[in-house]
């Protein structure tokens, strides 16, 4: 897609970078060169960052996205005989057999400390220059690059619980000691609230020098994110069973916690549920609205859309960001067909297309949206897959790993692919694609105030209804956390949130029609855990990680 570029964009392209968010490192030049300006101190602070960031969300496989969607109910990378084996790792995920030793979880942790490690450096290199005079522009950039921090520890603090906390590139986390999780919760809590009236009110498209960037709007977001999680957040002790059992079991608990911490945003102090609310009220005063057309959103002109609160930004020329998302799911003649490679891996679990209540006549309008399904064609043509037969996804032939005898064409066949992002051929490539990554967008804000509501005891009808209206699905009365939580696989699948979604809700450990007591499995891969506990809710550190620092212990369970 044509990309616009203005202002500060524009600047800092021309100031030898190759791209707006490609970093060059201040290393590279004197340190009076780095700091001599805006659109410098900009590149060398803040666009460095922004780089590091988009990669380790989405980019090759072993990522954020992959944790949050690979372990979920939702989302699974098959054992497809000899295909997707890799020693188990993916099926480990997703049978939530992940150990300390499980190279995805240490790629994560490594990624998210290296982005910590970046911020650090800029706030700690603003922060000389502010202390000696400088301009306005100093403090709005450290509080920008504050923001994505938090949002990185909030990552963290999701995934490990208890972590080291660190805020000094004078300090080496190896010699950094665990904070609590509830500690490491409210030091996010703090960064935002003190950060957010200091972030840009502007919009994030492309039709201006914020885009791509976090602004209010963004940090707003982020904070009803930690409001909406904090009965998680805050729990130092995990495995007690509370977070275990299904909505039933799990949700007066959550609900009850989330009355009662308190979030002082804005001047004014607000319970969990009510910040969120309040969060969602302020994106729409920063002018976010529902795209009229739900697959804009995720278009190859995506960057125009009024619902995205915040994007990766993408086209695969100006701004080549990593993505191999597309790859993995799509059949190799399906990609093929469309200029591109596939890898046949990802695909949707037959318990996400109950939800969707695939193959009924109440079948979800999003299910043409969101997935390839059924035979597939490109430019009105078949597709044809291996011994000349047609390409046809079949989404109920899903399994965690297909026995010998399965035939090759079922195995091959099996599972909707993701579908979500548009293709544009004349620009996509192996690695690169033209739509920008969205990290946040006003449905996700809609559907978490109506399950704040509806935690708080109120009706959720409203801000749900809106969003199914968008795509024309029947409305809901009387809304319930199942419905909620349903209503945000239906919208935000694929999105990267699922296994945080299931965990509040108390799902995340429950046996479901893909997963459960004596599944089969590949022989490299161990059994489902059925985890009463909820140690699993939380993935353990690393071995590497603890081999590097003494100080840190184990998670409890592993």
């Amino acid at each position: 897609m044509e990309k616009i570029l203005s202002g500060l964009v524009l600047a800092a392209l021309l100031s030898g970078c190759s791209g707006f968010l490609e970093e060059t490192p201040q290393s590279r030049i004197p340190e009076e060169e780095a700091y001599k300006s805006a659109v410098m101190v900009y590149v060398n602070t803040v666009a460095s960052v922004y780089s590091a960031f988009g990669s380790s969300f989405y980019g090759a496989r072993e990522n954020v996205h992959c944790l949050q969607e690979f372990t979920s109910d939702a989302w699974i990378l098959p054992g497809r005989q000899a295909d997707w084996v890799d020693g188990g790792k993916w099926q480990s995920l997703f049978l939530h057999n992940y150990g300390p030793g499980l190279a995805t979880t240490a790629s994560v942790w490594n990624n998210m400390y290296g982005l910590v490690g970046k911020c650090n450096t800029s706030i700690d290199n603003l922060e000389t220059f502010i202390q000696a005079g400088g301009d306005d522009f100093l403090l709005e950039y450290q509080y920008e690059v504050r923001s994505i921090r938090a949002i990185v520890y909030m990552q963290l603090v999701d995934f490990f619980g208890r972590i080291p906390l660190v805020t000094s590139s004078r300090v080496r986390i190896s010699e950094v000691s665990q904070s609590e999780r509830s500690e490491v919760f409210r030091f996010i809590i703090e960064e935002l609230t003190d950060c957010i009236p200091h972030l840009i009110s502007a919009k994030c498209q492309n039709s201006g020098p914020y885009y791509g960037r976090i602004t209010q709007a963004a940090g707003y977001m982020a904070l009803a994110k930690m409001a909406i999680n904090a009965p998680v957040f805050t729990k130092d002790k995990w495995d007690d069973g509370t977070l275990t059992g299904g909505i039933d079991h799990v949700s007066p608990g959550i609900n009850e916690a989330g009355k009662n911490i308190f979030i002082t945003l804005d001047g004014t102090t607000r319970n969990a549920w009510e910040t969120v609310i309040y969060c969602c009220r302020q994106i729409e005063r920063e002018g976010y609205a529902l795209q009229a057309d739900f697959r804009v959103n995720f278009s190859k002109t995506n960057d125009t859309s009024v619902e995205n609160i915040w994007t990766q930004p993408s086209d695969g020329t100006t701004y080549k960001v990593v993505d191999q998302q597309l790859t993995q799911t799509l059949h190799p003649s399906h990609a093929g067909a469309l200029g591109l490679q596939g890898w046949n891996g990802a695909c949707a679990t037959r318990e996400q297309m109950k939800v969707f209540r695939y193959d009924t006549p109440e079948q979800d309008p999003r299910m043409d949206f969101t997935f390839f399904y059924g035979p597939i064609t490109v430019n009105g043509e078949q597709v044809i897959a291996g011994a000349g037969l047609p390409l046809v996804y079949n989404p109920e032939s899903v399994a965690v790993d297909f026995s010998a005898d399965v035939d090759d064409y079922t195995v091959k066949m099996a599972g909707a692919r993701m579908g979500k992002y548009e293709i544009d051929n004349t620009t996509s490539s192996y690695n690169y694609h033209n739509n920008d990554k969205v990290f946040y967008r006003y449905a996700d804000a809609l559907l978490l105030a109506a399950e704040a509501k509806v935690r708080l005891g109120e009706s959720g009808d409203e801000e749900l209804n809106r969003v199914r209206s968008r795509v024309n699905a029947s409305l809901k009365t009387n809304v319930t956390l199942q419905d909620l939580l349903d209503e945000r696989l239906l919208e935000l699948s694929y999105e990267g949130m699922r296994r945080q979604d299931q965990i509040r809700f108390g799902t995340y450990t429950e046996p479901t029609l893909d997963r459960y007591p004596g599944v089969r499995h590949n022989v490299v891969v161990g059994d489902y855990v059925e985890d009463k506990t909820g140690y699993t809710t939380v993935f353990p550190i690393p071995t590497s990680v603890l081999q590097l620092n003494t100080k840190l212990t184990q998670n409890v369970g592993y």
